[in-house]
């Protein structure tokens, strides 16, 4: 069964601050690849577009500011945990959707209870794998990989 979340009605300028003051400018790429999957995503659902774009834009909020980054095992296990509900309480974050934030690491051990916890876990994985076959794209951007790349690199991997 799936849960009905909180909608956001807060402006997306509200929550691109925070991600200014806890994510470097190269790592906001992978966010805003997220935000917009999620955006285009939740379209296709009928979902509410603004609130899956700011769990996608809000999913990795914590990452760079995870002390221990050089120990990858204890790093991944505070991703998504109490940093991740702090910056968010922040700016009022509903508490239902930083659960489906938190989701995304399953190591967190957070049931994916709704379409969009179930939709971050998978876009999550799916935009990082897009920008790095960008990065093997002759001129590396990734408005030049198209579907039939992702499907022949994600064969081969």
């Amino acid at each position: 069964m799936e849960n009905e979340l909180s909608k956001l009605n807060i402006p997306r300028d509200t929550y691109l601050k925070l991600v200014e003051k806890y994510v470097s400018e190269e790592s906001r790429k992978h966010l805003f690849y997220t935000e917009a999957a999620m955006r285009a995503l939740a379209r296709y659902f009928s979902e509410d577009e603004h609130t899956w774009a700011m769990a996608g834009l809000l999913h990795d909020i914590d990452y760079e500011q995870i002390t221990g980054k050089e120990n990858w095992e204890a790093h991944i296990k505070e991703h998504c945990g109490e940093l991740t509900e702090k910056f968010l309480k922040e700016i009022d974050f509903p508490d239902d959707l930083i659960r489906a934030i938190q989701s995304h690491n399953e190591v967190q051990n957070i049931p994916r209870d709704s379409k969009l916890a179930k939709t971050l876990f998978a876009v999550d994985g799916l935009t990082g794998f897009i920008v790095a076959v960008s990065k093997i794209m002759p001129d590396k951007q990734i408005s030049s990989v198209k579907v039939e790349s992702v499907i022949k690199r994600f064969k081969e991997k």
